[in-house]
């Protein structure tokens, strides 16, 4: 079903509203991190092998926030449209999002226990704090900037397509710097969960779902199953021993570079370009229409 928003835009317009939108993000998270350190001072210097001070995921996820006031200034200030993508009447879809993303961990869970390459014990919840704090900063944070920003002005230029698999790169280059990462854990990054969260935002023309997706995902290796976050270790409920082969276990970058963990993803973009597709919702690249389908 086509109507009248989005519009599409031409290069120079897509151009301008990337710049704007570096520059109300810069201007947003600037002034989140000046304020931390005026409040709080600065930070001390991190020792290798320990783990973030639990001040340095708050001010991720007030930085966050920023990301998310950045976004509501741009489409007011610039875009000059209501912000349809993040209809507080669907907000409902972050729980059904986490939901699915603690399941899909769950399944790569089961795949390495009957594989031999993981064996756990109870730990309990009592540091819970630091895994829910990274997985609220990286769902919300990523996906306005990536999902949000990125595909949402692309899609507009150059159709579904373009946006989707510009966006799964950059998804994926993103975490070249995380420990463990190489060329296979980036390339796994940008097939898996960097497709399947764009695909789930074509699919249902909003951002919560793969907002809440996210934060599944990633709370449910770092906070309940003890794995590898894209090389990020937590404490967690479940104290996890993982050894085996590259392949199954992801190795030093965690699941999301194993075979188990792409292959999940890979079956949720399937369903969601499946649905998008057959819903009308991917813009095609060369339009008959100047229109973009809504939600």
């Amino acid at each position: 079903m086509i109507e009248d928003f989005p519009t599409r835009i031409l290069l120079p317009r897509l151009l301008l509203y990337l710049l704007a939108a570096a520059v109300l993000v810069a201007l947003c998270g600037g002034a989140v991190i000046v304020l931390k350190g005026r409040l709080f001072g600065p930070e001390p210097p991190l020792v290798e092998g320990q783990p973030f001070p639990l001040e340095a995921w708050f001010a991720y996820v007030a930085v966050a926030l920023a990301v998310l006031l950045a976004y509501l200034l741009q489409a007011r200030l610039v875009e000059r449209r209501p912000r349809r993508e993040l209809a507080p009447g669907r907000a409902g879809e972050l729980l059904v999002g986490a939901a699915v993303g603690i399941g899909l961990t769950l399944l790569v869970v089961l795949v390495l226990w009957i594989g031999g390459a993981y064996r756990g014990a109870w730990h309990g919840p009592g540091d819970l704090l630091a895994p829910t704090l990274m997985a609220i900063g990286a769902g919300l944070s990523e996906e306005l900037l990536i999902r949000g920003f990125v595909l949402g002005l692309i899609e507009r230029w150059a159709g579904s397509l373009v946006a989707l698999l510009v966006t799964a790169v950059l998804f994926g280059g993103l975490h070249f710097d995380n420990a463990g990462a190489g060329l296979w854990p980036v390339l796994a990054l940008m097939l898996g969960p960097g497709v399947a969260l764009g695909a789930a935002t074509l699919a249902t023309r909003r951002l919560w779902l793969p907002i809440g997706l996210h934060f599944g995902w990633n709370f449910g290796q770092s906070g309940l199953f003890g794995l590898l976050d894209s090389g990020t270790s937590f404490p967690s409920v479940i104290d996890a021993s993982v050894a085996g082969p590259t392949w199954l276990t992801g190795g030093a970058f965690g699941p999301e570079a194993s075979l188990p963990g792409l292959a999940v993803w890979l079956l949720l973009s399937l369903f969601f370009l499946t649905r998008a597709r057959r819903r009308g919702r991917l813009v095609p690249f060369h339009p008959s229409t100047d229109l973009v389908p809504s939600c």
